[in-house]
């Protein structure tokens, strides 16, 4: 009887496999969805389901330390519609004729499922794993090359961890989703990878085998001789070049073969340097030297050649250093005019004499008294024309602030910071309008700041009737003169002007600087005088002899009227203008004097005190509506001209 029934069963499964010819066969799924008997084009149709919930569903990367979430869309991750058909179509057809009802059996029982090929668009999958495989990947280190018992050894970089795309694709195909909205989950593999490439390494012998014998750089009769050790030392492996390349450290090889051929450039005195108009140069001694850095990819193409002894040009090199140090260019220039042959020319020059070569740091600050010092006979400096309390005098120095004012208007057109400075308190028209400075040792300084990232170098030059400062460095900012208002403080002139700097990187900045002229010498901006009046004593009165309404000189209370009278001011004018005949008392505010020293009194004298004490240098009003960084300076005056 089982017989039979297996006989029966056997007859049965080969009817129903000739009877879904060129269908799927009874017992085959795809995914969950059962597809037996399912046509060509039903299956197509059927594909549409699984295409959107391929496309829709969520694949979550997974590894040992989180899930990376991307949309099977952006993977590029679709349904092989031809290649799944052909797949389901062929389930059950495998093997011959006899064994094929066996298979029906089993899927009678047991059921067959087919995947769902699915199709990876390598360029959309490269694109949607790029963020992943940036997380999950560690690319493999570069190999690096050292020196190891004087020979060049390559060691493997550190061993990387690559995502495995091919096997994810794979993964991804048995992980179909049954439904729209279900996730796709896989599991993420990595492959290592730490192999030294064949030709680097081969790079490295051969740079090994080169140097073997002494490396002999070569300049006329001179010559710098190389152990293979150290000139292994400079050499250098570029993994960043396709292919990798060997580079050599030339600025270490120029420093070692000038110090051996005795050509280094010595140490730069800024005082010694040479200005042709606008460009900077260095003196033959300093710009003389065998090799530069940029000679390295020369030297090292020779080696490579094979050769061991290399020739070298000595060259001259009078700008690369300067510009090396930041100091490229003309960044700042003025002049400013006097007549020939006066003592205070001699001042002048002997101030330029001595900043000349001076170098401002980026951040720091340049002080011209702290430079200079004390302006005195003994360090070559003469009298001359100078303004004390407002008014033209004589002392040693005079004269100096022409180039004060000077270096002035170099770093105001050079857009340096203008820290500290002060104008003259007289307008004198060889300067600048309101634009101008003098100092005065040791309380009036010119403080100039460099806010660049590159150092300034301060360069005089002079003629007998003119001085010229420039200004050398890095051009990082451009400034101009934008405005300039003129205002009235009492009797005073206020002179604002405005400059607009400009830096590299787009940065607008607007700061002033000041000025406050007096209406006249010794006459301050209250119309009182700048010079305070001489201190009497009680014998003395003051007295006014230039008839200005301000006393002026002392003068013995005898020496004012004859015997027998008294001073009196008769108009109250402050000042005597009549004498009369002395009572014997006074009355008022009148003083009894005893000038014959007979015990009685014989004068009434009125002594002219100032109320107000003149306005003296120093005092003039400043700005007090504007910040910090526009205040003017309190006005006060040193050696200058007359």
């Amino acid at each position: 009887m089982p017989f039979v029934v297996l006989a029966a069963l056997f007859l049965f499964a080969t009817i129903d496999i000739r009877q879904h010819d060129g269908r799927v066969l009874r017992g085959v799924s795809l995914g969950d969805v059962d597809i037996s008997g399912f046509s060509p084009e039903e299956l197509d149709r059927e594909l549409d389901s699984v295409s959107a919930v391929v496309e829709s569903a969520p694949v979550y990367i997974e590894t040992p330390d989180a899930a990376y979430q991307i949309d099977a869309q952006r993977l590029g991750l679709s349904v092989d519609r031809s290649a799944t058909i052909s797949a389901a179509l062929d389930v059950g057809r495998q093997g011959s004729a006899v064994t094929r009802p066996f298979g029906w059996l089993a899927r009678a029982f047991g059921g067959d499922r087919v995947d769902a090929v699915l199709d990876l668009d390598p360029e959309a999958a490269e694109a949607g794993l790029a963020a992943v495989s940036r997380t999950i990947s560690i690319e493999p280190g570069p190999p690096t090359m050292s020196l190891v018992n004087g020979r060049l050894e390559l060691a493997a970089g550190e061993a990387g961890s690559i995502l495995d795309v091919t096997r994810l694709v794979r993964d991804l195909s048995g992980s179909l989703p049954s439904q729209p909205g279900d996730e796709i989950n896989v599991e993420a593999f990595t492959t290592t990878d730490s192999m030294i490439d064949v030709s680097i390494q081969a790079l490295v012998d051969r740079l090994n085998g080169n140097t073997s014998e002494p490396i002999t750089l070569r300049a006329g009769s001179r010559t710098a001789v190389f152990e293979p050790a150290e000139f292994r030392g400079w050499l250098r492996l570029d993994t960043t070049a396709e292919p990798a390349v060997a580079r050599l450290d030339g600025s270490a090889m120029a420093a070692r073969t000038n110090e051996l051929l005795e050509t280094a450039q010595p140490s730069i005195e800024t005082r010694s340097l040479i200005v042709e108009g606008n460009v900077l140069r260095l003196p033959e001694e300093n710009a003389t030297t065998c090799c530069t850095p940029d000679m390295a990819d020369d030297v090292l193409e020779s080696v490579l050649s094979g050769q061991t002894t290399i020739d070298v040009e000595l060259v001259t090199d009078d700008r690369g250093p300067l510009i090396e140090l930041g100091l490229r260019q003309l960044i700042g220039e003025f002049t400013t005019n006097h007549p020939a042959g006066q003592d205070r020319v001699l001042n002048i020059q002997r101030m330029a004499e001595i900043v000349r070569g001076a170098v401002i740091q980026p951040g720091e600050e340049f002080s011209l008294n702290a430079f200079v010092g004390e302006r005195t006979a003994d360090r070559g400096f003469v009298a001359a024309g100078v303004i004390y309390d407002g008014v033209f005098a004589e002392d040693i120095g005079g004269g100096v602030s022409q180039f004060a004012t000077t270096l002035f208007n170099a770093a105001f057109f050079a857009g340096l910071d203008l820290n500290d400075y002060q104008a003259h308190s007289i307008y004198i028209d060889r300067y600048p309008y309101g634009r101008e400075a003098t100092v005065n040792w040791p309380s009036v300084d010119l403080k100039i700041g460099n806010s660049t990232e590159a150092p300034v170098l301060i360069w005089s030059e002079f003629t007998d009737s003119s001085i010229t400062v420039k200004l050398f460095g890095t051009a990082w900012v451009a400034a101009e003169q934008t405005d300039q208002e003129v205002t009235m403080v009492e009797s005073c002139t206020r002179v604002r002007t405005e400059r607009t700097r400009v830096w590299l990187d787009g940065r607008e900045e607007v700061d002033n600087v000041f000025a406050t002229y007096q209406p006249s010498e010794g006459v301050g901006c209250d119309g009182r005088p700048t010079k305070p009046p001489p201190e009497c004593v009680v014998s003395e009165i003051l007295i006014d002899t230039d008839e200005d309404g301000f006393g002026d000189t002392c003068a013995p209370t005898s020496e004012i009227c004859p015997p027998d009278t008294r001073p009196v001011d008769s108009d109250g004018d402050g000042d005597v203008d009549i004498c009369e005949l002395g009572p014997t008392s006074c009355e008022g505010d009148l003083i009894p004097l005893d000038t014959n020293s007979d015990g009685t009194v014989d004068r009434c004298v009125t002594l002219q005190t100032p109320t107000d004490p003149p306005t003296a240098e120093g005092t003039d009003p400043v700005d007090t509506e504007s910040d910090q960084a526009d205040a003017e300076p309190t006005p006060q005056d040193d050696a200058s001209e007359n």
